[in-house]
């Protein structure tokens, strides 16, 4: 009996090294980060003014919003603008065609 505890011991303390091996290479590659060049770091900045530059061009009237929240109201705006356009010409087209048929 006092063999099988002593294994259960050795292997539990085995385990437990382990998974503190494990948790120090973590805390390790984590503390330890490479240095992204500042290149790099632009990238995603560029990126996104990219595209705000071509909402700008998408949406009327949006060259001279107050900053990006000005810029995506108006874009909210535009959207339900032609969501309601959408509506009244589907309303039009069934209309219309139910009076062809007529």
């Amino acid at each position: 009996m006092g063999v099988t505890l002593e294994g259960k011991r050795k292997e539990s303390t085995w385990v437990l090294m382990r998974r503190q091996r494990a948790r120090r290479a973590l805390v390790k590659k984590i503390m330890i980060r490479p240095r992204k060049s500042l290149e790099a770091s632009r990238r995603p900045c560029r990126a996104i003014h990219r595209r705000v530059k071509r909402l700008k061009e998408l949406v009327p009237n949006t060259k001279t919003s107050e900053g990006l929240d000005g810029l995506f109201r108006q874009t909210a705006d535009y959207i339900l603008a032609l969501e309601m356009k959408v509506r009244v010409m589907q309303t039009m087209v069934q209309v219309l065609t139910e009076t062809d048929c007529v």
